[in-house]
């Protein structure tokens, strides 16, 4: 008799090293492009899953032009599966997805996400090369 392979719910975790940190550390805001023009655009040049993809510009259309969503406009859950046509397994995985990378953050972070205000952040290396691509192109 074979016993159960436990799930990753069950598997202890583990603290992200120093390298995973800096990797989705959220880059500081930059002035010269709104916020959310920039956010959408590294998502959409990612290889994330499309359905992550899908959840993150959606999140993003709540979002004003410096990437913070107002108290009132947050989606929450249940407005993120509306607004999208996922399941709510898929959301969950693409928003715990997007957690893990340093696409989003949460004000509070034990707060379940039917309930938790969330915030746009682009990781730093992502942040890093859009800066080099905008200095690399001419302008008009």
């Amino acid at each position: 008799m074979t016993t159960a392979r436990p799930t990753p719910a069950q598997m202890p975790r583990r603290a992200p090293s120093d390298l995973a940190r800096a990797l989705t550390d959220p880059a500081p805001p930059q002035t010269h492009q709104p916020y959310r023009a920039m956010y959408e655009q590294a998502v959409m040049g990612t290889s994330m899953p499309p359905h992550t993809r899908f959840v993150a510009i959606a999140l993003a259309t709540h979002a004003d032009a410096s990437g913070q969503i107002p108290k009132g406009r947050q989606p929450r859950l249940l407005g993120l599966i509306h607004e999208t046509g996922l399941h709510v397994g898929q959301v969950v995985v693409a928003l715990n997805t997007l957690k893990q990378r340093g696409w989003i953050r949460q004000v509070q972070p034990t707060a379940p996400y039917d309930t938790a205000d969330l915030v746009l952040t682009i990781p730093r290396p992502i942040m890093t090369r859009l800066m080099q691509a905008a200095r690399t192109q001419p302008t008009p």
